[in-house]
């Protein structure tokens, strides 16, 4: 089975082009099982929507989206799309007490996905967030999260994937020691910018129950110009 987690900047890529299918043939090119995106653009007026353009190409898999922002370009958020049929979904909200005074301009809301997957005998929780830029922001919303996790899931039992954009590079950092101790293994590669990377910001954990065989970040040609960042991807085994 293979976990994606992919920023796809909306669509646009490094030349300043607005270009679904190039981003569905980057998905192609990696070929996930279950992927994870954020910055996803929906419903904008153009004809060109790559959640369309996906549902086509992949008639049999199925898709969530979670909108985090409604602006005059049409709908923007995360969304998770599975091979394996979505029992159960959430949608949480990071902001509650994420620490936003009265006269910040709160361009996107942050939230997460959490979705429960049946792999047909085995039942696997999948969780996909994109944080914020601002560290104050981002240490309050962390906290939201691993909350939720806590609340939603069972790591030390259960096969969890937790993955996605967390703005977040320092090694020695409170938040990602917590995730450590929720989950048993943590990979990340450095994915930002996407023509030369040099920032770990996309990351993928997974509880015990899930084995890691293979870990990449995908460096094809076409990846470095669909978005700013590139795709992680983990090949794994229960």
């Amino acid at each position: 089975m293979r976990v994606m987690t992919y920023n796809l900047h909306g669509c646009v890529g490094t030349d300043g082009r607005y270009d679904p299918e190039r981003i569905l043939e980057v998905i192609r090119e990696t070929g996930p099982d279950i992927l994870g995106m954020q910055e996803v653009r929906n419903n904008t007026g153009t004809g060109l929507e790559l959640l369309d353009f996906m549902c086509r190409a992949y008639p049999d898999y199925h898709l969530i989206f979670g909108k985090t922002l409604k602006d005059s370009r049409g709908d923007f958020g995360n969304a998770l799309f599975s091979r394996y049929p979505l029992v159960e979904y959430l949608d949480v909200d990071l902001e509650k007490s994420a620490g936003y005074p009265g006269r910040m301009i709160r361009p996107e809301a942050r939230r997460a996905i959490f979705a429960r997957v049946d792999l047909g005998g085995e039942q696997l929780w999948v969780v996909v967030t994109h944080l914020d830029l601002r560290k104050r922001l981002r240490k309050g919303q962390g906290r939201l999260l691993v909350q939720a996790i806590r609340r939603y899931t069972r790591p030390s039992k259960d096969a969890v994937v937790f993955m996605g954009d967390l703005n977040e590079w320092r090694l020695l950092n409170p938040f990602l020691r917590s995730l450590d101790q929720l989950f048993s293994k943590h990979v990340t590669k450095r994915s930002f910018p996407s023509r030369f990377p040099l920032l770990p910001l996309d990351r993928i954990w997974i509880s015990g129950k899930l084995r890691r065989n293979v870990t990449r970040v995908h460096r094809s040609r076409l990846a470095r110009r669909a978005s700013d960042h590139l795709p992680l991807y983990m090949d794994l085994s229960f």
